[in-house]
């Protein structure tokens, strides 16, 4: 049997019995520690040691309980706030240390923790309508001091600091925007004026993001606001139409409108420069006339029959004064008139 085996009686591989090590070295220990812990509180060797080594192990037992008692940790993403006697002394940074313990004490916080709160509320808007306005915020620990100490309940706090700015925000605008395209307005003034609120208490908090997450009007009005937005959406999709409509057949008409002009412009042109040369006709006409008024105005006049006539199918005969046999080509004449008309 090995000599280490339960069983063999605490002896040793000879067979004798092995002193208690463990016991003794315990005892003299303790025995040491209160020998001169009782030399610092007058007591000697020679003083009654029975309930002096009583007092001793309790009165170093405590000792080992205070220091123990007194480290703390402080995560990476804490804070700790010292307290000395409830009133504060400073904050420490992450790691290990010791304070007095029932002198001091710790708390901490979380500055990398996101809280989320949501908030619903009914407001009166700036045109005298009545909206409920549901928001989310994101927001963290930037101060331990203040969140501790400044405010009795921060969380509290934030829901009122939260529900003032949203009633100021959306008591400055009318209801079509904030139910419509006005929402990013809102936010955004909401992240501007609700850090403003909160530091000038001195919360600690730090805002991170403001959400819009629903705006609509109370049951009771429900229906006639969603008739008013079904209205706005077909006033604004015929508003469409009618842009598109415009656009494509403004620049038809500027075209087609061009286009008149053009020939407007030539056919003044065309007129002008026609009467431009009647009138240069008759002005070298006019010498002749002066010499002979009346040769000229015969002259003019058959001129003129002469065009007349050439565009006209009838024939005029004078048959007084001879029995004359005429040939008339009514087919070479039906051509020519054909012909004039096609060319008109």
């Amino acid at each position: 049997m090995a000599w280490n085996e339960p069983g063999n009686n605490n002896q040793d591989p000879w067979g004798k019995k092995r002193p208690n090590q463990n016991n003794d070295d315990l005892e003299d220990l303790i025995k040491k520690v209160g020998d001169k812990i009782g030399g610092i509180f007058g007591g000697g060797k020679n003083s009654d040691g029975g309930g002096k080594n009583f007092l001793v192990i309790g009165i170093v037992i405590f000792a080992i309980f205070y220091i123990v008692k007194g480290f703390y940790t402080v995560k990476e993403a804490e804070r700790g706030v010292i307290l000395h006697f409830g009133e504060y002394s400073r904050t420490v940074n992450p790691g290990l240390g010791w304070l007095p313990f029932g002198i001091q004490k710790i708390k901490k916080v979380n500055i990398d923790k996101i809280r989320e709160e949501r908030i619903s509320a009914i407001m009166l808007t700036k045109d005298i309508n009545i909206i409920e306005v549901d928001i989310g915020i994101q927001y963290q620990v930037n101060k331990p001091k203040d969140y501790l100490f400044n405010l009795e309940n921060p969380k509290t706090a934030l829901i009122q600091a939260s529900e003032s700015a949203l009633r100021q925000v959306v008591g400055n605008s009318d209801v079509d925007p904030i139910l419509t395209d006005g929402k990013a307005k809102i936010q955004a003034e909401l992240q501007a004026l609700l850090p403003e609120i909160l530091t000038s208490y001195n919360s600690g908090l730090l805002v991170r993001t403001i959400t819009l997450e629903s705006a609509k009007p109370p049951k009771e009005v429900n229906d006639a606001f969603e008739e008013v937005n079904r209205a706005s959406q077909d006033a604004k999709r015929l508003e469409q139409e009618a842009d598109a409509y415009r656009n494509r057949e403004l620049p038809l008409a500027i075209s087609k409108a061009e286009e008149i002009k053009q020939l407007a412009n030539g056919y003044y042109s065309q007129v002008l420069g026609k009467a431009k040369g009647e009138v240069a006709r008759f002005e070298q006409l006019l010498p002749q006339y002066e010499a002979a008024p009346e040769i000229t105005r015969t002259r003019l006049y058959i001129d003129m029959m002469e065009q007349v006539l050439a565009n006209t199918s009838k024939v005029v005969i004078d048959v007084e004064g001879g029995n004359n046999m005429m040939y008339i080509p009514l087919d070479k004449i039906m051509k020519n008139t054909k012909g004039v008309n096609n060319a008109k």
